[in-house]
């Protein structure tokens, strides 16, 4: 009997521009498997396609880990589109997406597609009379996941930095340690979900603006079936000085879903019509549990609406003072111990005792109110 020998296909590293000059060209010829790694540089590309291609697109970073590979559509068009054929196994990395869009469209398409987004930043996309869905991600009918990624100053009329429209055959997006940050729009000013269930963790939501409702997230859903829903999971997020022109500062909940939000922080928000922190309407009724309201203004009550108490929720006119919470995310952590190092013998960036610099006393006192502020 005659062995043959099994060939083991290994995967291939495809570099722009070396060895093709655009990333098109790149991935029209890459194989499933494939890694295109795209030099530092801003690439002037639009309509961007994967094809349904199992592959790895990834930039480059500079010495903090923000990246240097920026692919700028200079207003003309959407970026990248991804349909039916993108998985899990469709890879996007370390790229830094600019000034895409269209006059219904955001930056990025999702059509039913499952593709995974790491450490990508979309910035200025989008307009807020322009772009009906999604300054910076639309997502139509898909279950992409978004890890530690950014969304910054991007515009448009339903969710400034992310749109979603029906989601749950089978599954739905997931949001991981990713920040919304400058994002406007006339409903959800920094994200819109309809008939969808995210799954939003460890994010932040900062500065956002919406000219109508929910300043951070505007939610809705649909009493056609379960998976349409707009019930989406909250936990362990910070939701922070965002507006609202007229309800829900940081969240707003209209029609048909059961949302669950979590050990949160929700304060400094402003509304003008009803809940300076969180509104819903009749057919709508969040669970919270564990979380923190405070220094919301603007309106009579922080909460407004239906919501069933999980237990261990504070609902505070003015929020408590965290010793070492440096960058207000509700605990002192990792992030607030690099930001002093940094300020160490420099500034006062790091000052925690209020003398006016950071030494080895505001150190000391990080570190014992290490942990969740209490």
């Amino acid at each position: 009997m005659v062995m043959m020998p099994v060939l083991e296909l290994k995967a291939e590293v495809i570099q722009v521009p070396d060895d093709h000059p655009t990333i098109q060209q790149a991935i029209d010829a890459s194989d499933d498997g494939d890694v295109i790694e795209i030099a530092s540089g801003t690439y002037n590309e639009i309509g961007i396609t994967t094809d349904g291609k199992g592959i790895t697109i990834r930039g480059h970073l500079d010495i903090d880990g923000v990246p240097t590979t920026i692919i700028d559509g200079q207003h003309q068009g959407i970026l990248m589109n991804f349909s039916f054929e993108d998985g899990n196994d469709t890879r996007i990395e370390d790229l830094l997406f600019t000034r895409g869009g269209t006059d219904e469209y955001a930056a990025v398409v999702l059509f039913h597609a499952r593709p995974i987004f790491t450490n990508c930043h979309f910035v200025e996309n989008g307009t807020s009379t322009g772009i009906r869905f999604g300054g910076g991600v639309y997502n139509l009918n898909g279950a992409p996941q978004f890890h530690d990624c950014r969304f910054i100053d991007n515009q448009a009329r339903w969710g400034g930095g992310y749109a979603t429209w029906e989601t749950g055959q089978p599954d739905h997006p997931v949001f991981i340690d990713c920040e919304f940050i400058g994002n406007m729009a006339q409903l959800g000013g920094a994200m819109t979900n309809m008939r969808s269930q995210p799954l939003i963790s460890d994010c932040v939501f900062r500065n956002n603006l919406a000219l109508q409702n929910g300043g951070a997230l505007y939610n809705d859903g649909s009493d056609c079936c379960p998976h349409w829903n707009g019930s989406f999971t909250l936990r362990n997020c910070l939701i922070e000085e965002n507006i609202a022109g007229e309800s829900g500062g940081g969240l707003y909940n209209g029609f048909f879903g059961l949302p669950m939000i979590e050990d949160c922080t929700i304060r400094a928000n402003m509304a003008t019509s009803s809940g300076s922190g969180i509104a819903s309407e009749i057919d709508m009724n969040p669970t919270l549990m564990a979380n923190t309201i405070c220094s919301n203004s603007g309106t009579a009550d922080q909460i407004s609406g239906n919501w069933t108490d999980g237990g261990d929720n504070d609902v505070l006119d003015a929020c408590p003072e965290c010793t070492g919470d440096l960058d207000g995310s509700g605990m002192v952590d990792v992030n607030d111990l690099l930001t002093q190092l940094a300020a160490y013998g420099n500034n006062d960036q790091g000052d925690c005792d209020a003398d006016g610099d950071t030494d080895v006393n505001d150190l000391l006192m990080l570190i014992e109110a290490w942990g969740d502020c209490q």
